[in-house]
């Protein structure tokens, strides 16, 4: 009799026992997933987020950079409180080439001033691109290299860091000067050593005042 209780009672406890969840592995796959998936996503929304944040503070400060050339470029008439100042863009033009762009400084009384880029292809290594001011009545106020891939320590020399090169343009309108270098039967100075950058940066500020014009 006891020992048919204890089979009975063995049965039981073997009945009693916690069994396996048939779903605890598939479970598990199915909550790292999730949390995979969670992670994923928290990613992405930060690199979203910080990619974001950091065009608008690429943004303010190419808007700041071109604030500060403007300023830079433009005659002093140009730079009164009651000027506006506009921009264009110029998609293609056989004097200055591709996507170039000019800012037009004008108020009530008509235009004060502008400012316009200019690329070359006459330079050492391409593309060369300008960007100078100009008065009202069509004359070079104050050019600057812009973009520039020329040779550091020689055709770089005409860049505004390395001398006052370009300030010879300054005044100049088409008509009143021959827009070349000395060397080719121009009026304007060259770089020794970097020829053919100072006549691409003469011919290019002449072919600027034609697109001006």
């Amino acid at each position: 009799m006891s020992e048919n209780l204890n089979k009975v009672l063995d049965v039981k406890n073997k009945d009693n026992k916690p069994k396996k969840h048939k779903l605890t592995g598939k479970l598990r796959a199915l909550v790292a997933g999730l949390l995979l998936a969670t992670v994923a996503t928290v990613c992405v929304n930060l690199i979203l987020f910080t990619n974001d944040a950091t065009k608008k503070v690429i943004a303010k400060n190419q808007s700041n950079s071109i604030k500060e050339q403007l300023k830079n470029l433009l005659p002093p008439a140009a730079l009164k409180d009651d000027v506006k100042i506009e921009c264009y863009q110029i998609k293609e033009n056989r004097h200055i080439g591709h996507n170039q762009k000019i800012f037009v400084a004008r108020n009530a009384k008509g235009n004060l001033g502008y400012v316009l880029t200019y690329a070359t292809s006459l330079g050492y290594s391409n593309p060369l691109v300008l960007i100078s001011g100009f008065t009202s009545d069509g004359r070079v106020y104050k050019t600057d290299i812009q973009f520039s891939q020329e040779t550091p320590g020689l055709g770089d020399k005409v860049d505004r860091k390395h001398g006052n090169f370009l300030d010879q343009f300054n005044g100049k309108s088409l008509n009143d000067a021959t827009w070349d270098v000395k060397k080719y039967g121009g009026d304007f100075d060259f770089i020794t050593g970097a020829t053919v950058t100072s006549r691409a940066t003469v011919i290019a500020t002449s072919e600027a005042l034609k697109a001006l014009e």
